[in-house]
């Protein structure tokens, strides 16, 4: 049971992980809602063992949407910023 529930815990990541790489903001917020009460759930289980490796397997998890999520809004401010071009030159030409 132990490694079941690592496995599903990286399954929900990937799923999160494909969320944002899609810009399915909306799904991947789901997601992290699910995956934040698996957590609340693993902590109030009380006595029971978890493998070792398990919480870091949540910090490699959170990590890894942390750089999901950097490049996403680097990427976004990218798409921004040429937006913005654009509307300068359209009104530069506009005048």
């Amino acid at each position: 049971m132990k490694n079941d529930i690592a496995d599903q815990f990286q399954l929900l990541n990937r799923h999160i992980a494909a969320a944002i790489a899609e810009q399915d903001y909306p799904r991947a917020t789901a997601l992290d809602r699910a995956r934040q009460e698996i957590l609340k759930d693993i902590c109030l289980m009380g006595k029971q063992p978890i493998h070792a490796g398990f919480f870091t397997l949540v910090e490699e998890c959170a990590r890894d949407n942390a750089n999901l999520i950097q490049k996403v809004q680097e990427d976004m401010s990218m798409v921004s910023q040429h937006t913005s071009r654009s509307l300068k030159a359209q009104r530069a030409y506009m005048s």
